[in-house]
């Protein structure tokens, strides 16, 4: 596609090894890479740049997630605008669904970048293990997990999109389309856990169990959530591969907090995208804060002044938003991003168990929870429904789960105008935005 043209130049290639590995246990690196190396595109076809390569699908990845974090958290109560530009006020208002809105539209090029990168890498590694040059397994396994990342987040984000590659148009996939994407991660994460589990890696297979678990959570979840015929009647889900997956997950990561994130690198040259980026945006240019809901802003309406955001039990702030919130602003235009977790797991368990009637399972994951913070232990104060939308919305603060939440509980979000499309057509995601669709000639255009 056009916009394409010269992204081998501009982006992909200078981005290998921007940023350090994402595996963080609680504020701790478990493991660090970082490599300097720019490629060309001759040196793709050389099994030594492999772990350069890898690097380039983690950074292209890590980029896209936190540009499309910045409207999809701007579409829910999490995030509230508080600037200048109008096209985050029409986010706020709920107006999701406009393929010309500049931002999901800035957002959209490095999104497919990192989806085509990701598989293009895949498919360059794979063939180097089937050659037998490849000589380090888990960069594969790392551009499969990578890969997943980036499928599940469209599947979580969109309604539609185009697997275009380079100048050559894909159609667009459709509403209907959605569930493969899932299908997709989880294929790559079922490869790269087959490597974790071969070299013994634990680390890798905990971020791939959370992940897969997530995948296969997120696809029965979607299945409820078309636009304009919301499931709000039926909301839970009790998925049973996401289930197992859950329950491997805890068993490999015990007692520990353990979360995958997406770990920006402070120290990167400026190839994140400033000017959409969700940390830019909230704790830079000041264009979007988190919201009302969450905290108490400062006299100028711009930044934080105190985290608000009361435990639905004790008469406190809620620790973990508390601290989730703070990290955040302390980051700066650097904001990690939580891609899967024990917590989360602990919620997949939770809220099965509440679908299929088990309430004491679900009081032990969500007392599980509650003491990782030091809280009273859960025993009925408040419904079970209660307590698990605000489990949800507490753990899984600003990681690209909230507006399915919204929508499924009818909750909206406080911005939302009556005349608004989350408000006229709930469970409606990002379309394919006008650059793609101008690209494209399978779409609308194109040249």
């Amino acid at each position: 596609m056009n916009w394409q043209k010269n992204f081998w130049t501009r982006w992909i290639l200078p981005v290998a090894g921007v940023f350090i590995l994402g595996w963080t246990l609680g504020a701790c690196n478990l493991l660090e890479v970082n490599n300097p190396n720019n490629l060309v595109e001759d040196d793709l076809n050389n099994p030594a740049a492999a772990e350069a390569m890898a690097n380039g699908v983690e950074a292209t990845v890590t980029r896209a997630v936190g540009a499309i974090m910045a409207p999809y958290g701007t579409v829910t109560d999490e995030l509230t605008w508080v600037g200048s530009r109008d096209a985050w006020g029409q986010l706020d208002l709920g107006n999701v669904d406009d393929p010309f809105n500049e931002f999901t539209d800035a957002a959209f090029p490095y999104v497919a970048e990192a989806r085509w990168w990701a598989d293009d890498v895949i498919k360059r590694l794979e063939q180097f293990q089937s050659d037998g040059k490849l000589r380090d397994r888990k960069q594969l396994a790392r551009a499969y997990l990578y890969g997943a990342v980036i499928y599940v987040t469209i599947a979580d984000m969109f309604d539609d999109f185009a697997f275009s590659d380079r100048q050559e148009p894909g159609p667009p996939i459709g509403r209907d389309g959605i569930p493969a994407l899932y299908d997709k991660a989880v294929g790559y994460l079922d490869n790269a856990l087959s490597i974790a589990e071969s070299m013994g890696d634990a680390t890798m297979q905990k971020a791939i169990l959370t992940l897969r678990a997530r995948a296969k959570y997120d696809k029965a979840l979607r299945a409820k959530l078309r636009p304009g015929n919301v499931d709000t009647a039926n909301p839970l889900v009790n998925d049973a591969g996401a289930v197992a997956d859950a329950q491997a997950a805890l068993a490999l990561i015990g007692s520990e907090d353990f979360a995958f994130k997406l770990d920006f690198d402070p120290s990167a040259p400026d190839l994140i995208n400033g000017a959409v980026s969700v940390g830019f945006q909230v704790n830079s240019r000041l264009e979007l804060r988190f919201g009302d809901t969450y905290i108490e802003p400062t006299d100028d309406n711009k930044r934080v002044k105190a985290v608000s955001f009361q435990d639905i039990i004790d008469p406190v702030v809620h620790p973990f938003m508390e601290r989730t919130i703070n990290e955040l602003v302390a980051a700066e235009r650097y904001m990690d991003i939580t891609v899967s977790s024990a917590r989360e797991m602990h919620l997949i368990l939770a809220e099965a168990a509440l679908a299929s009637g088990n309430e004491g399972a679900f009081t032990a994951h969500i007392n599980a929870l509650r003491a990782m913070d030091g809280l009273t232990e859960y025993n009925g104060q408040v419904p079970a429904m209660d307590m698990l939308k605000h489990a949800r919305q507490t753990y899984l603060f600003l990681q690209g789960r909230r507006l399915a939440d919204h929508y499924r509980f009818d909750v909206p979000s406080p911005e939302w105008q009556s005349i608004g499309t989350a408000a006229q057509k709930p469970g409606t995601f990002f379309p394919i935005t006008i650059t793609e669709i101008q690209a494209n000639p399978l779409i609308g255009g194109g040249q």
